[in-house]
């Protein structure tokens, strides 16, 4: 059959306004209207009703936090991909495609973050469709044994949120494939697993410089010709505590799955793999001298001495959680540790292989400078200790001070940006490369938001829990349409019960557009919540359209879009037909991502679309930048 084509007449365009019409239908669920919406999104330039049906709304006397929480959804909505039909909703990592990329573009090792991010946004299928991606076994499956991952965990997490448990379950034979593929990178004699930090996503870092100088001895001077700077940029194959701990987790959490579906013997069999793992982390990887987590290099099972920020991710992902490891890392939390002013750093700043300022142009160096993948890590772990009062030194104030400091690194000349690693000492992105690092998502902020600072504990079971974080000054806020187990919530802390107008004092809860909780103190809560089992369901079996245009391989296949006009930027030729239908929005200059009539001399200009085989639509969706 031959392929099927329309054509486009395009009006120069003078001047655009937000057309309310979308091509995607939302769940209409009942929330409470506190908030005037747009006032908090007007001043984007893109799409106002995508944010109106995606987001949950916050309203925070801290205005840095709140703007960061703003634009970083702004980032996801840059980020978000309609691939094709049967894989449908992916997220990027890189703004533009990059050599590293999957089939699709996204990165293993970004995932995790992305699934967390998108569990509290309105469309369910955002966080499910990517995780599809990994569990069924594709092409985008084998990406997964590229770089470490903890995409099991946050599935779980995931779950948490959305209260989906059957679509949980449904993921585990895809969860024990993620896992086995990493088989290959087991030690037989050690037990653990094995990784060069590359392959981990931190490159330039301390184990590379502790094996890359002459004979495999550590580096004496940045720029001897006897330095092996292949393996200072690789790293040698290295057992790492973050790694181990994301298998030990993704263990625990097959082993929990099985017992929900009845079988207790396989969820036996996965507690113990996960013990065994960790057994053999205490045994290698916990340094007693420094009371904290060590790389160990394979080949000759030397001690990486030093404190990288990787030893706070065991913690994070539940592995290590006595008090002795909580003491271990409160010994981090210096100016000499990892304390800095746009911190926390990758690599403690008393350790000779520090580097505040980067000494090479590659990207990412970490040795010394801030990486958001970390300080997310960083944050939870810093989140769960502070909430259970179990420190004296993470406490809330020590938390919010914390995310206070990611907050204020998320910005770049006076406006929320974020890039690859930033300065530890400078209010400046020291990898930061233009139409590559642009809006860089490896990292979380939502979910911080979320689940550190509100303090919403996410759970399966039937019920709210609430520990917030909040600092005591704050005398108001609000969160509003927050999507939790199939329902929207609004949580209002209003200490007068005046500034929302509720006319309730203290902290009080709302499950779609109903109060059904109120009390006088931001005290720790735990609230019954309706079974969730039918608007689970509900919202799992909503209506779904496609986007029958999108072709991840743009320009190359079917279905493609032709212009009959080009615009030659002084030679660069950037604005192709073809970034119609890539499956990405954004409305930036640069990066770029469009195709313009911009001086064409024509009164008109022809798009021409080629479909595979003939179909039928419902709507022609296109979006219009007016810069």
């Amino acid at each position: 059959m031959s392929p099927f084509q329309f054509l486009l007449l395009l009006l120069q365009v003078v001047s655009g306004t937000s057309d309310p019409i979308r091509p995607y239908p939302i769940p209409k669920l009942p929330s409470t209207s506190f908030l005037d919406h747009i006032s908090y999104i007007r001043h984007f330039h893109d799409d106002h009703q995508w944010y109106l049906d995606s987001i949950p709304f916050v309203d925070f006397p801290d205005k840095t936090i709140q703007e960061v929480y703003y634009y970083r959804a702004s980032l996801m909505k840059r980020h978000l991909k309609f691939s094709h039909e049967g894989h449908r909703w992916m997220f990027t990592s890189f703004i533009q495609p990059v050599g590293q990329g999957g089939k699709f573009q996204t990165l293993p090792g970004a995932v995790p973050h992305t699934i967390l991010e998108t569990r509290w946004f309105r469309d369910p299928n955002f966080s499910k469709d990517e995780i599809l991606l990994y569990t069924r076994q594709g092409a985008e499956s084998m990406t997964g044994v590229l770089y470490t991952h903890w995409i099991i965990r946050a599935i779980y997490e995931h779950a948490q949120v959305t209260g989906d448990e059957a679509f949980l379950i449904a993921q585990l034979p895809g969860m024990i494939h993620m896992f086995d593929l990493w088989t290959g990178q087991q030690d037989n004699h050690t037990g653990l697993y094995f990784r060069s930090p590359v392959l981990d996503s931190q490159e330039y870092s301390l184990t590379g410089y502790l094996t890359a100088g002459p004979d495999g001895v550590p580096i004496e001077t940045w720029n001897s010709l006897e330095n092996d700077y292949q393996l200072l940029l690789d790293g040698p194959p290295t057992y790492r505590p973050n790694f181990n701990a994301y298998m030990v987790a993704g263990a625990r959490v097959i082993s929990s799955v099985a017992a929900m579906t009845g079988d207790m013997d396989a969820a036996d069999e996965w507690n113990v793999i996960a013990n065994a793992i960790y057994s053999r982390m205490l045994e290698y990887l916990y340094d007693a001298d420094l009371n904290y987590w060590v790389d160990v290099v394979r080949e000759t099972e030397m001690v990486v001495k030093g404190r990288q920020l990787q030893g706070f991710f065991p913690f994070r992902m539940g592995v290590g959680t006595d008090d002795h490891f909580i003491r271990g890392l409160e010994e981090s939390l210096t100016e000499e540790g990892f304390i800095a002013p746009f911190g926390p750093t990758t690599l403690e700043q008393e350790n000779r292989y520090f580097t505040a300022k980067k000494n090479i142009t590659y990207c990412c160096i970490w040795n010394g400078q801030n990486w958001p993948f970390s300080t997310s890590h960083y944050l939870n772990t810093l989140a769960q200790i502070a909430r259970e009062n179990r420190s004296p030194i993470i406490s809330a104030d020590f938390f919010y001070d914390a995310l206070s400091t990611y907050a204020k690194t998320n910005y770049k000349d006076g406006v929320p940006y974020t890039a690859e690693s930033h300065h530890p000492y400078d209010a400046s992105w020291s990898a930061d490369t233009s139409n590559h690092s642009e809006h860089y998502l490896h990292s979380t902020f939502i979910d911080n938001v979320f689940s550190n600072l509100v303090g919403i504990v996410p759970t399966l079971d039937d019920r709210l829990e609430i520990k917030p974080l909040v600092p005591h000054t704050w005398t108001h806020f609000a969160v509003e349409s927050l999507p939790y187990h199939g329902f929207l919530l609004t949580i209002i802390w209003d200490e007068t019960g005046r500034h929302y107008n509720t006319n309730l004092q203290g902290l009080a809860v709302y499950l779609n557009g109903e109060k059904i909780y109120n009390q006088p103190s931001l005290a720790p809560c735990n609230i019954s919540l309706p079974n969730k089992t039918r608007s689970v369901k509900a919202l799992a079996n909503f209506p779904r359209f496609d986007n029958i245009l999108a072709n991840p391989n743009s320009p190359l296949g079917l279905p493609k879009v032709e212009s009959d006009y080009l615009f030659d930027d002084y030679g660069s030729r950037t604005s192709q037909a073809w970034k119609l239908n890539d499956g990405l929005l954004w409305y930036d200059t640069v990066p770029d991502n469009r195709w313009t009539t911009n001086q064409s001399f024509t009164p008109t200009n022809k798009l021409t679309v080629t479909l595979p085989r003939p179909r039928t639509f419902s709507s022609i969706s296109l979006a219009v930048f007016d810069d």
